[in-house]
């Protein structure tokens, strides 16, 4: 009865005009979008296009679908709002389980998340998708597509967004691998269940295992942190799991781990904002600093994956850059830029988006950033850690000494 009555209050709502909220956000692009004008988006078409739309809205959940239809025309996973309901999509990295590309005309899944919903159910990496929800793969992801012709990028874009649905809706898949088809009906990808910040383990080799549990947002990984540093110091080898931090986190938290590792003040990213007011341009540079008197100064390999995002990557690009580890795994979430968050004025929902390009210390965008050793992800095998074990005690000398 609740569901029914909710349903006939949003059919009734009176039509509003949101037109205000429309606009702010086309000239915040406008003015502060870090990508608008490398990818050549025409935000005044974008104002066009969707003005009749606003001009009437009835209901929160009608503004929520024009709004998220808006902000889907970046075709970026590092702008959202702040808000959703039942019917959002899912958001990519955090909210999915499987990640896909496209080669050619074929879609491929790249990774399942571990211990998820996909991974239990026996989706695994290099199948190919032959459909989403009985539609064609194609036909599935134009309906993630707005009025913006479609490149590369937006089409891996549509292709993650729709593995990763909307809250309210079972995925169906359709896979094939080694000529064998099936279908699989999944749900919605679950959320993560509770966990510690981090995860300590002393593993085979004399190594110490440290994974972040998608925390890096979280001040009481810092003290966790500190609390590891005396096993960190008996440690020879660590090996710093960076696949769990698809929700990223701050530069705070980060400047914190890494401290810890070095005896120096090392650069490990750079900043761009083009200040359009002026025709200028900021660009700055990033450091870390160190936080003990003797570093820990065990050799180290860091480990990424496709769950590995914003700030997870900021991590992975800076011990790359002061060469204090060496980073093993495939490409990483490739989420765009640093954010900042916008109040639309009218209705008062949150938009965050790229404001700020960043880049390796080397000048090389960080989404576009390989790990220098790869690894090829297989059925359920963690390759990651076989890799890592293998480099580790392969030479007791170490490796990217400091």
């Amino acid at each position: 009865m609740v569901t029914v009555v909710f349903a006939l209050a949003s059919c009734l709502a009176p039509a509003e005009d949101h037109r205000q909220d429309l606009n702010f956000l086309i000239d915040s692009w406008r003015d502060y979008g870090a990508y608008v004008r490398d990818d050549g988006i025409d935000v005044e078409a974008l104002r066009k296009a969707y003005a009749p739309k606003f001009a009437s809205v009835s209901g929160r959940p009608a503004l929520l679908r024009a709004l998220e239809q808006v902000v889907a025309e970046l075709h970026d996973f590092h702008a959202s709002l702040g808000t959703n309901d039942d019917a959002s999509p899912r958001l990519v990295p955090s909210g999915t389980d499987v990640v896909g590309h496209w080669e050619g005309d074929k879609a491929i899944v790249d990774q399942v998340k571990t211990e998820s919903l996909a991974a239990r159910a026996g989706v695994k990496a290099g199948e190919e998708i032959t459909s989403i929800n009985r539609n064609s793969v194609r036909e599935e992801c134009r309906k993630w597509l707005g009025i913006r012709r479609p490149d590369r990028r937006a089409w891996d874009w549509a292709l993650n967004s729709a593995l990763a649905g909307r809250w309210n809706a079972n995925r169906i898949l359709g896979l094939r691998c080694r000529g064998q088809s099936r279908t699989l009906t999944l749900p919605t990808a679950a959320k993560d269940e509770t966990m510690p910040v981090l995860t300590v383990e002393h593993r085979e080799g004399g190594i110490l295992y440290i994974r972040i549990e998608n925390s890096l947002g979280n001040d009481d990984l810092i003290r966790a942190f500190d609390a590891t540093t005396p096993q960190m110091r008996a440690a020879k080898r660590i090996v710093l799991d960076l696949r769990n931090t698809p929700s990223g986190g701050n530069s705070d938290v980060a400047r914190g781990i890494m401290g810890l590792y070095i005896s120096h003040r090392m650069p490990f990213q750079r900043h761009r904002v083009e200040e359009r007011s002026t025709g200028t341009v900021r660009d700055w540079v990033e450091y870390a600093t160190p936080r003990l008197k003797t570093p820990v100064t065990a050799k180290m390999v860091v480990l990424v994956g496709r769950w590995t995002s914003s700030m997870g990557e900021g991590i992975a690009i800076g011990f790359d850059a002061m060469h204090r580890a060496t980073v093993v795994g495939t490409q990483m979430a490739g989420l765009r830029g640093a954010v900042d968050r916008f109040i639309l004025p009218q209705s008062g929902i949150p938009v965050a988006f790229p404001t700020e390009q960043v880049f390796h210390i080397n000048g090389l965008p960080r989404h576009e950033w390989i790990p220098p050793v790869r690894v090829i992800p297989r059925g359920n095998d963690d390759v990651w850690w076989f890799e890592a074990k293998r480099l580790l005690t392969k030479n007791r000398r170490g490796l990217s000494p400091e």
